[in-house]
């Protein structure tokens, strides 16, 4: 008998596109099905074999596949695909710094949806009354290069590499007529940039312009996704679209900063080796920083090293921690701050600490970013650990957090 492992409802949409996603498993294999929820979603549903057809023959000659998809019942199946995300491949490209191999792969991949059209080519973009509906009205010239059929959503999270070569998995949203590849590579370089901060030193190649993309592109493409996130939303308004209608406003903490003499307190790391007789200002390493933006701090441990305390800052201050690692393996740590909920720390000390236990003689990384807080900004944050305590009140706050515990309890 089947039995579902997963299951993803995509129903903060309009109804025509409420869908349920399973994971299934009989006798150790596993395949993917999707069905409609509302009654209005069955053709929606049904049409994903006829782009699964479409899609597949306009790429015959790439080398891109894509996952098969049948029809079962009132729903599609599709095999569950093995294997790590051309994302992930990325990333893994990105934490070891050699962003050379990870443009090159961004390259490769492009250009296996993406060539030249000579002028007067059938290919060229033209606004459709289909195309209006779901992206708007583009303001560019009709000379951008198209396909017969266009999967928009071919981003890096969309792309398996499998022992057969790349496939695409996700291929819901793919149009019969002409949409610009360039937004399609937009999109895929957007929704990557965008994905987690981690990424945020990418932004420095401005990937946009050495993938052809203009500024003025750029803004008319940004224009496309909002109006197509909206040809699927509808009139639903999704739960996460309500903040400003039950908010009281934003803080901006970065207006109520402590004065340029403040910040300056926060230019020097100390950073102290525990040899087995605790941490002393013998073995302590100081280094000067800049107290703008993220500071990297690498270090080698001297021998005999059993423990290292960062010392970020000096004075009250909010820390985010992005990288704590020895080698290629994150660091365990502790601190004696206090963790908001996104997982800052706040210190309402003079003395901000973070510790960690060495293992080997392999160098360290720590990466962060410190802002000192004073006056009603430390107020706040004390009095909030990273939440307003009113909002954590209310009754759609406590609906939130139960479907949050019971997605979690279900997690196979």
């Amino acid at each position: 008998m089947d039995k579902v492992i997963f299951t993803k409802y995509s129903n903060e949409r309009a109804p025509q596109f409420c869908i349920r996603t399973d994971i299934l498993e009989e006798s150790g294999s596993r395949w993917i099905r999707k069905i409609p929820v509302t009654a209005e979603a069955k053709t929606h549903v049904a049409d994903l074999y006829n782009r699964y057809e479409a899609l597949r023959q306009d790429l015959e000659d790439s080398p891109l596949r894509v996952n098969p998809c049948t029809i079962s019942g009132d729903g599609v199946s599709f095999p569950f695909c093995n294997g790590a995300t051309l994302e992930a491949r990325l990333d893994g490209l990105l934490e070891k710094g050699d962003t050379g191999t990870l443009v090159r792969e961004i390259e490769k991949f492009f250009a296996m949806f993406a060539k030249r059209a000579e002028p007067g080519c059938e290919l060229l973009f033209r606004e459709t009354a289909d195309f209006s509906e779901v992206f708007g009205h583009l303001d560019l010239p009709e000379t951008l290069y198209c396909r017969r059929v266009s999967d928009i959503d071919m981003v890096f999270a969309n792309v398996m590499e499998t022992e057969n070569g790349p496939e695409l998995i996700d291929y819901e949203w793919t149009f019969l007529f002409p949409v610009p590849v360039k937004f399609i590579q937009y999109r895929c370089l957007h929704y990557y940039l965008s994905g987690t901060s981690r990424r945020n030193s990418l932004k420095e190649l401005d990937l946009f312009e050495r993938f052809g993309i203009s500024p003025k592109e750029q803004e008319e493409f940004g224009k496309m996704e909002s109006h197509f996130q909206q040809y699927i939303l509808g009139s639903c308004t999704p739960l996460w679209k309500l903040y400003d209608s039950i908010s009281e406003g934003v803080i901006e903490l970065s207006r109520m900063a402590a004065p340029e003499k403040e910040k300056k307190a926060n230019r020097t790391v100390e950073i102290y080796f525990d040899k087995g007789n605790g941490y002393s200002a013998a073995d302590c390493e100081k280094r000067s920083v800049s107290h703008e933006g993220p500071v990297t701090v690498r270090l080698t441990p001297p021998e005999g090293t059993r423990a290292v305390r960062v010392d970020p800052c000096s004075g009250k201050s909010v820390v985010r921690v992005f990288e704590l690692s020895q080698g290629a393996q994150p660091l365990p740590w502790t601190s004696n701050g206090l963790q908001a909920v996104n997982g800052d720390l706040i210190f309402d000390t003079e003395d901000p600490q973070i510790y960690m236990q060495i293992h080997s003689a392999a160098p360290v990384t720590v990466r962060f970013l410190a802002e000192p807080v004073s006056g009603l900004t430390r107020e706040l944050l004390l009095n909030q650990y990273g939440h307003l305590h009113w909002l954590a009140k209310t009754p759609l706050w406590n609906l939130y957090t139960w479907v949050k515990r019971l997605k979690k309890d279900r997690k196979p």
